[in-house]
């Protein structure tokens, strides 16, 4: 704070001539940054955002309901670039994380009632595909930022 005291005017103008070139290097930077990450797809924003879900998904300290849990897996088969996914897929990624609810077929279509996911089948007894639907994204979205800006002991369940 006292450095500008006691430099001349040439050294304060020298200083202020580097600190503007010290903001412009920076913009431009942070705007390579911008650039690259959209040239690569958001890449690093989505394996960001996966490193969040599998965090929340691992900490045993959120008490996620069957529908959160689904939900949350579904969004990561989404980012991963599954749009449809299946039962056995998501079963297998909540049970590597001790998260399998106990009927996931039966939560699927509960939310489906509640138009949160979409099911395609090819017929009665054919192994139904799903995927988020609009509203389903706006509410996994909004559960992951709640889930995000809290601590593991709070109840945060918007899907029941």
């Amino acid at each position: 704070m006292q450095m500008h005291q006691e430099m001349s005017v040439d050294q304060m103008r020298l200083y202020q001539a580097f600190v503007t070139k010290s903001v412009e290097a920076r913009e431009a930077e942070e705007a390579l940054r911008v650039a690259m990450d959209q040239e690569d797809g958001g890449d690093t924003h989505t394996s960001e955002t996966l490193c969040d879900l599998r965090r929340l998904l691992a900490d045993q300290n959120f008490r996620l309901s069957g529908s959160e849990c689904v939900l949350l897996a579904c969004l990561s088969k989404r980012l991963e670039g599954e749009e449809f996914t299946d039962t056995k897929r998501i079963n297998i990624l909540l049970h590597s994380f001790n998260r399998k609810p106990s009927n996931t077929t039966k939560v699927v279509d509960g939310m489906e009632k509640k138009e949160l996911l979409e099911i395609r089948s090819d017929g009665l007894h054919a192994h139904k595909m799903y995927c988020l639907t609009d509203r389903g994204q706006r509410h996994v979205w909004a559960l992951l930022e709640r889930l995000s800006g809290s601590n593991s002991s709070d109840r945060l369940a918007i899907v029941d």
